[in-house]
């Protein structure tokens, strides 16, 4: 838990506090629209991305067939706690504590400080909410308010809401062997679909949602007045979506991305 309240410290020393809370959305209002939403993104479902295997526990529900895991039997297997699975790779079962260590260690990398100052940069070129101004003061502000909203909705995404809705935070990554256009959908339809973490099979990402929307009741905490109410809310649980769909997006295609540049730096350096 330190990584959790280091971040937690540092979002709030750049930002300092405000107050109003607005709770989180119910559970059975979600869970009711998952029979749809499945149905609906039924063509970028989770056959195509490796299955779970090994490691499994008295009482787990059998993760897959016999002929797939023949299939998978000569795949590597990625480390328990990698949050993207990249294809051909094979992963054990993940458990509800696998889950909190995975959620705590992902919070704070190179990735995810780059992304809050970009996330920070943005709101602050726009004026967009949290509605702090456009000096440097409204910036630091906005990097604060960036660090505690983008940590508790992942945190609270791939960590409690993974464990109480048993799903899978990872992302399974499609791979080179499909088209672009079909990895760019299979990527961002990950923000409403996940496998089930028993045994793999396709559900609504409801502790996504619920992880961006609790995320989202939060910032009345610590954004200007002017920005807790309705609106900005909806807008800003919108955005949450719409940047874990992206952030799904680099997942799949950044490897690709580095392998390219490191095949040019290659073919640079033989010339």
């Amino acid at each position: 838990m330190r990584p959790i309240l280091s971040g937690l410290v540092l979002g709030i020393a750049l930002h300092g506090a405000a107050q109003g809370v607005v709770g989180p959305d119910a559970r059975a209002d979600v869970v009711a629209v998952q029979p749809a939403i499945v149905e609906a993104i039924a063509d970028a479902s989770l056959p195509e991305a490796p299955l779970p295997q090994q490691e499994q526990k008295p009482g787990d529900k059998p993760l897959m067939t016999e002929s797939t895991k023949a299939a998978t039997a000569s795949m590597p297997m990625a480390p328990m706690f990698s949050r993207v699975i990249p294809a051909g790779m094979a992963t054990p079962q993940i458990h509800k504590w696998d889950k909190i260590t995975l959620a705590t260690r992902n919070l704070y990398s190179a990735t995810s400080i780059a992304s809050f100052v970009a996330s920070a940069g943005w709101d602050q070129l726009t004026n967009g909410q949290p509605n702090y101004g456009t000096n440097s003061k409204a910036f630091g502000q906005r990097v604060g308010a960036a660090v505690i909203r983008d940590s508790s909705q992942a945190f609270l995404s791939n960590g409690p809401f993974a464990v109480w809705l048993h799903q899978d935070p990872r992302y399974f990554a499609l791979g080179s062997q499909h088209s672009i256009p079909k990895r760019a959908w299979y990527a961002v339809t990950r923000a409403l679909v996940t496998r089930d973490s028993t045994d793999g099979h396709a559900v609504v990402n409801t502790s996504l949602i619920l992880g961006q929307a609790a995320g989202t009741a939060l910032n009345n905490l610590y954004y200007p007045k002017s920005n807790r109410n309705f609106h900005d809310n909806i807008a800003g649980f919108g955005g949450s979506m719409g940047g874990a769909a992206l952030s799904f997006a680099l997942d799949e295609f950044t490897s690709d991305l580095l392998r390219a540049v490191r095949l040019k730096h290659g073919q640079s350096s033989t010339r």
